[in-house]
């Protein structure tokens, strides 16, 4: 079929709801346009139905971990076949922070003080971020997720204490950082040319997974 584009949506990730959210309205949108459009569910075998219907362009309406972490990207340039967003190394150093705050100190932009805590490894988290010398509150989150998901604020101990169980139970490795309060600023770019700014004031402590996506939420 020419000029196909097959949209990569759904995932094994997080955010697998709102990726269908995401794919479903570019589909809509590409198909206005004329284009002849093929939606597919990014997990298990999708790799053979890509290597099956041969699309001229994948649209990567992916969130999270596997779609925007340099996965699919590496699995579609090893099938040859083009993509929209970001391609592998840019999409795996942005989603780690860890790695992406070491470049960011290298180009001597500033980062929260922060250290890697990896469970299967160290046992108090709470006696490290003592030796680490940082105060409360303190952000812990997850190193590879996306949307905010699993993020935290721990004001104090007993909040650390609970944060982290909820966290251990599913990631090894959590980045601990000192809690930095700001704005939620938000800027488009586009050929290196700022395209306009907007502020998120949510009403809720930050700007979160469910500020992000729920309907019921305020921002």
């Amino acid at each position: 079929m020419k000029n196909l584009i097959a949209v990569l949506m759904g995932g094994s990730s997080g955010e697998r709801e709102i990726s269908f959210l995401t794919g479903k309205a570019c589909s809509k949108a590409l198909k206005k346009k004329g284009y002849k459009v093929k939606e597919i569910d990014a997990k298990g075998n999708f790799v053979d139905k890509l290597k099956k219907l041969k699309p001229n362009l994948v649209f990567n309406a992916l969130h999270g971990k596997f779609g925007e972490d340099g996965f699919v990207q590496s699995v579609l340039e090893s099938l040859g076949v083009a993509y929209t967003h970001s391609g592998v190394l840019s999409s795996s150093l942005a989603m780690d922070k860890e790695l992406s705050r070491i470049i960011f100190k290298k180009s001597n932009i500033k980062v929260p003080k922060y250290f890697l805590f990896k469970n299967n490894l160290q046992r108090n988290l709470n006696k490290t971020i003592k030796t680490k010398k940082i105060k409360f509150p303190v952000v812990i989150k997850p190193v590879n997720e996306g949307s905010s998901l699993g993020v935290y604020i721990c004001k104090n101990k007993k909040q650390l204490i609970r944060n982290h169980n909820k966290l251990k139970k599913k990631y090894n490795q959590i980045l601990v950082e000192q809690y930095i309060p700001g704005k939620e600023i938000q800027v488009a770019v586009m050929n290196k040319k700022a395209l306009g700014a907007i502020e998120l004031i949510p009403s809720r402590e930050f700007y979160d997974y469910t500020a992000k996506y729920s309907s019921k939420a305020k921002t």
